[in-house]
Parts: C-alpha cells; structure tokens; sequence
C-alpha cells in the first residue's frame, strides 16, 4: 500500500532542499521527517538525496521520482483541501493541565478555521498513548513522558516548552523556617506522582537514591496531594504551573530547599502516520501561541 505522506513529505523536503525548513512546513521535528525519508528509500531500495552541509540536494533517483510524482502530490494535495472543509479534531489533554496554558492557542485556530471543531478530552498519562494508539484522539497534549509508556516508532513527540516541578508546602507549615539539606529530604517522607512521572523520576536523580536505598517517597495522584497538603503538614514535588492560582492565593507555598529540580519538557504526542492539514496548523498554533 502507498504510502502518501511519505511521498509528500519527500516533496517538501526536495522543495526545500533544507531539513529545518520541511520540519518547520510540516509541523513536526528535524529527526522526524529524516525518519521518514529513509523510511521512503528504504520502501523504494534507493537513495534519494545527497546529504551534505548545504542541504538536502536531489540526487538522479531522487530526480527521477520527483519528476513522477510532484504533480500528483499537487492534486490530492488540493483534493484533501476541498473535501476536509469540515475536520474535527480529537485533542487528548493532561487531565492536570491548566486551560490557561493552551485556551489562546486554540482561540486563535478557530479564527481561521471556522468550519473545524476541536473536543477536548481530559486524560491520565496511562490512557494518553492507548487512545492515540485507537486514533480516538489524533493529538495529545502532555508533559514528555519516558518511552517505557509508549512506542517512539509510533508516536512523534514536538516540544513547546517546559514547566517546573517544585517543592510545595501549605501556608502553615513547620518546614518553611527550616533550612532543609537533601540529607533532611531523604529522612522526610515526600510525597509526588507516580513512578513514571518527570517529578519522581527528578526526585530520584536529586536526592541520589540507589537501587539498594529504602526510598522515602510516597506515589500518589494530584488529588490526593492538594487534599493532604489541607490536612496535614507534608512535603510535596509538584508542577508549580498546575498551582499557580493556590501560590498567588498564598493557599500553598514553594519550600526554598537551595536548588531546583530539572524543568520538565511540555509539548505534543501524535501518531506518525495521523497527519491532515487541520492537525498540521493546529500543531503550528499551539506550538506558537501556548502560554509556557
């Protein structure tokens, strides 16, 4: 079976002999659309390109099969154009994300998509790539997660920023007169997300638990955390963007531990091969106009 993305991503990228701009057309990463042509050539048992430091210039074969296609690619391009005049898209978010952060972004798709409908679905991370997997949503829009949660051959991942895990107290606790020593963290039970989270897994790193330590940290989801943080004087690692308006309000406090946990990369999950025109431009909107 043809595939035709793989033929229109060819044609960008000989369209613009240059890698970063075909990426930056197709809404999707440098590496991604690498993969993809040597996804082609390995399909077709050529090489297509010479790679060199000016470019990505056609070579004969590459030549040869613009020549049979180019025009092709032209009219089903125009065809996907005049029949998807009315797309829906499925968008999977983090059932944690704050609106705030992509509600401009969405705004601003609508006001030159009229005829398109986005639905929002909230989502834990364990569902996230299942639903991707089934095609119920065509994008999610999440924290990046480790690749033990999902295939990376299956899903592309774009970064669009990146949010802060911190350390949260409530506004009455003992802790915030203290001058904690990561020694002080290691006795003190810390509650964070589950085990495959950017928080715990950050946690680990900092604190330098080994595989042989008795490990001081207890996993629970973020209900849970901003329920015990109301009752009882603990210690949590959180994503400071998620509680922004419990911090404003002095609801919740950032507990000065004298250094930062790594900041956690944000952005956008799709299937490789799940890639219409209404997808690519909202990947291009969020990408441009996300609040992080």
């Amino acid at each position: 079976m043809i595939n035709f993305e793989l033929y229109r991503i060819f044609k960008i990228v000989a369209d613009e002999e240059n890698l970063t701009k075909a990426s930056e057309i197709l809404c999707i990463s440098q590496p991604a659309v690498t993969k993809h042509i040597k996804n082609l050539e390995n399909e077709l048992n050529v090489q297509l390109f010479k790679r060199s430091k000016y470019g990505m210039i056609l070579n004969e074969n590459g030549k040869k099969l613009y020549l049979q296609i180019k025009d092709s690619i032209e009219s089903l391009s125009k065809a996907e154009e005049i029949f998807n005049t009315h797309k829906i898209i499925n968008l999977g978010v983090h059932v944690n994300m704050p609106s705030k952060i992509y509600n401009n972004a969405i705004s601003k798709f609508y006001e030159s998509h009229q005829n398109s409908i986005i639905n929002i679905h909230q989502l834990i991370a364990e569902n996230m790539f299942s639903e991707l997997e089934k095609q119920k949503i065509d994008l999610a829009f999440s924290k990046k997660y480790s690749e033990e949660l999902y295939n990376n051959n299956e899903f592309e991942f774009i970064k669009i920023g990146e949010l802060h895990d911190v350390f949260i107290v409530n506004s009455n606790s003992q802790f915030l007169n203290k001058k904690l020593s990561k020694n002080d963290l290691r006795n003190t039970t810390i509650y964070t997300l589950k085990k495959f989270s950017s928080a715990y897994q950050n946690l680990i790193k900092e604190l330098k638990y080994s595989k042989n330590d008795t490990i001081n940290i207890e996993n629970v989801n973020y209900t849970a955390i901003l329920e015990l943080l109301k009752v009882r004087d603990v210690i949590t690692v959180i994503t400071k963007e998620y509680v922004e308006e419990k911090l404003d309000n002095n609801e919740l406090n950032i507990l000065d531990v004298g250094f930062s946990l790594p900041n956690v990369e944000i952005g956008l999950y799709y299937k490789t091969n799940s890639n219409f025109k209404e997808l690519r431009d909202l990947i291009k909107i969020l990408k441009d106009n996300c609040e992080v």
